[in-house]
């Protein structure tokens, strides 16, 4: 697929957003409609893959869905230890690499493990970058940066006047990879509810009312075709858009 206006499709970045809602609308548990997001989550990965692009981030689970009624995040627990002791075949057939983004120490032993294992057995892996946001917030991430300034002032590694925004970029766990160009938010929803504050200043964003377990190959690739449409001016403008002053 290629771009009208040279743009570069790097790094997908995904809010799954609508899970519970699904299933109250059709008379389930909320919890039901997990199982089917976790679905969904599967083939769109698969759908990128065979895209080739090369990074793809879904935001799991954010710091404050652990804020949610006790026996759902039980539930999303005992889901992701049921699904990640799948993926490992998985994985090996997409010849993807997983990562992870956020702070996991807050799942069970065995989710830990199994993450741990799926993180090392996909190391050499030379596909799709599969980033998953675990206990993740965008907040969280640059107070985490702020506090890595401060030690560094304090002691007397760096000077206040050295500080940029590529200093205090590098600081971020989500440094390692590209920033997102396109970031979707399915479910209706129009924030980006802390997922990548920092690194999505100039993505492109694209809110569909679809909620997640309904979100088809059709409906991403409308995303992505909408995508090359933009374009991406990160806050300069172009030789079409300049203003011609004629000669007094």
């Amino acid at each position: 697929m290629q771009s009208s206006s040279n743009n570069s499709l790097k790094h997908i970045a995904i809010i799954m957003d609508g899970n519970g809602r699904w299933a109250c609308h059709r008379g389930h548990r909320r919890i039901f409609g997990h199982i089917r997001g976790a679905r969904r989550a599967k083939e769109i990965v698969q759908i990128c893959s065979e895209m080739e692009i090369p990074f793809l981030s879904l935001f799991a689970f954010s710091t404050e869905n652990a804020c949610r009624p006790k026996e759902e995040v039980k539930f999303l627990i005992k889901l992701f230890e049921k699904i990640l002791v799948e993926q490992g075949s998985f994985l090996k057939a997409l010849n993807a690499r997983l990562h992870l983004l956020g702070d996991i120490t807050f799942f069970s032993e065995k989710v830990r493990d199994c993450l741990s294992t799926l993180v090392s057995q996909s190391r050499g892996n030379t596909g799709l970058n599969l980033i998953l946001a675990l206990n993740y917030g965008g907040r969280q991430e640059i107070v985490q940066g702020m506090k890595k300034v401060m030690e560094e002032v304090q002691n007397g590694k760096i000077s206040p006047k050295t500080i940029d925004e590529n200093f205090i970029h590098q600081l971020f766990p989500s440094s390692v990879f590209p920033p997102p160009d396109l970031i979707i938010r399915t479910g209706g929803e129009t924030r980006l509810s802390n997922f990548y504050l920092w690194s999505a200043a100039y993505s492109e964003i694209h809110f569909t009312k679809t909620l997640w377990p309904d979100f088809s190959k059709a409906h991403f690739t409308q995303a992505v075709q909408e995508f090359f449409t933009k374009e991406r001016k990160f806050g300069s403008i172009t030789k079409h858009s300049r203003i011609k002053h004629s000669r007094p």
